[in-house]
């Protein structure tokens, strides 16, 4: 495997003075920085501003306008109803509101299951939340697993170096052989190659949990973790029975609660959807006001002209008609938004009677969504059954192997010392003493694994059913 001396170079200049991580702070850590879980959150924003639009649709709405204008040529002016030819100003100013009074109760459908769909959402975030906890989880058991596989290859290396100065100090008296130094120093040189291997491993394990709590370069540099008491933790037979924890992860896991409340969420859509069959009875108000340039007032007093002359009488006498004139100006704005002003209030029923089948395909649209979140619901639950079975049963594998790769390294390990005690008087080879050390490798290995295993498995039930993760 390839060397990552440069990352060992940025990981431990300061590790003597650093302060490891625990597994609670890695979660938190994850928690706060992970990209999936901030959108979740915004997702949750978002459903809840959703549910806030649908408790005010229940209200009135407000609209006001106004207009400035000028007409050209003939028209009738709106306010004074008389014929303008010139060019004329016109100013219009109105509120307006419009209430929902009936609907099919589809307001009522559409605040219900914009309630539904927020708590939907915050379940989501908590779903996404138990992966990044279980993400995290994982690679840190993964690092605590590379790390007593180290102190154990580190024993191992020191009881080889040991065993070359014992062989050194017999082949400098004469007492043995050079080849058998040689063969020695042959199995040293393959368990020094074997640990730095392992401390590669290890390194790339903290540099993938590093890299999932997203830690800066400073951080980096002096990232390390400690082992929390999950590596002394006593490893019984477990005595989990599927449905029991079944039962209590489906009482509080968040991906089946989504999944319930999204199944309900998709019955109010079929109630949304049918509202569209249903008359809609509205009430409106509005109240509008205008100027115009033509409204006159006369001011002062009449001005009287001599009469005009309009015709004849039948004797052929000349009729005369008063001659009064006044003077006029255009009626002040304030006073002409008085005058103007009008209000309204009317009821609107509106019946569907064919709308190009509009509503029936929504509806049938709505139960297939229907379907498929019942559908999901069921796949949830088929899901969060086999994550159980598969981490009881990988605890009880788990625990089995251990059981087994104890008692392997009891016998791999008296087997070494009678191999060890026996190669120093001659009795035994070079290959044996390095099988019989190989054997103890490989069982000491196995029961590392083993461990970190059922100590995994154990995490990934606790999670699964809501038990907050040991420090």
């Amino acid at each position: 495997m390839r060397s990552i001396a440069p990352l060992l170079l940025l990981i431990a200049p300061l590790a003597h003075a650093q302060t490891a991580w625990t597994l609670a702070q890695c979660v938190q850590r994850a928690e706060e920085r992970n990209l999936t879980l901030r959108s979740a959150g915004l997702d949750t924003e978002l459903a809840d501003r959703t549910r806030e639009q649908s408790f005010w649709s229940f209200f009135p709405d407000l609209n006001g306008g106004a207009t400035h204008g000028y007409n050209y040529g003939r028209v009738i002016d709106r306010f004074t109803n008389t014929f303008a030819t010139d060019r004329v100003r016109t100013n219009n100013f109105y509120l307006s509101s419009d209430l929902t009074v009936f609907n099919g109760l589809r307001l009522h459908n559409e605040r219900r299951r914009a309630g539904l769909d927020l708590e939907a959402a915050r379940e989501g975030g908590n779903a996404v939340r138990n992966d990044v906890r279980a993400t995290v989880a994982r690679q840190f058991v993964e690092v605590l697993s590379a790390e007593e596989r180290i102190r154990a290859g580190e024993a191992q290396l020191a009881s080889a170096t040991a065993q070359v100065e014992r062989m050194q100090t017999l082949v400098e008296a004469g007492r043995n052989a050079l080849s058998e130094l040689i063969n020695l120093r042959s199995q040293q040189a393959q368990q020094e190659y074997a640990l730095v291997d392992l401390r590669n491993r290890r390194d790339q394990s903290l540099l993938l949990l590093a890299q999932t709590l997203q830690l800066t370069a400073e951080e980096l540099s002096t990232f390390t973790i400690a082992a929390p008491a999950l590596a002394a933790m006593n490893i019984a037979e477990p005595t989990a029975d599927v449905e029991h924890v079944l039962t209590t992860v489906l009482a509080q896991d968040p991906l089946y609660k989504q999944a319930e409340l999204r199944a309900a969420s998709a019955d109010r859509g079929v109630a949304i959807a049918r509202s569209g069959s249903y008359p809609v009875i509205s009430f409106n108000a509005s109240a509008g006001t205008g100027y115009s340039g033509r409204n006159l007032e006369s001011i002062g007093d009449p001005i009287v002209g001599p009469p005009l002359q309009i015709g004849y009488t039948a004797g052929n006498e000349a009729v005369y008609a008063p001659n009064v004139d006044y003077e006029t100006r255009v009626r002040p704005f304030g006073k002409q938004l008085d005058d103007n002003l009008n209000e309204s209030l009317g009821l609107t029923l509106s019946v569907p009677i064919f709308n190009n089948r509009r509503t029936e395909l929504a509806v049938s649209q709505a139960r297939i969504q229907q379907e498929k979140a019942e559908l999901e619901l069921v796949n949830v639950r088929d899901r969060r059954r086999r994550d159980v079975q598969d981490a009881i049963l990988a605890q009880r594998a788990a625990y089995q192997q251990h059981q087994a790769a104890e008692r392997s390294v009891e016998a791999a390990a008296e087997n070494l010392r009678l191999t060890e005690a026996r190669y120093e008087q001659g009795a035994a080879n070079a290959l044996e003493l390095n099988t019989a050390r190989n054997d103890l490798q490989r069982a000491t290995a196995d029961r590392i694994t083993a461990r970190y295993s059922y100590v995994l498995a154990a995490m990934l039930l606790d999670i699964l059913q809501g038990i907050p993760l040991a420090h």
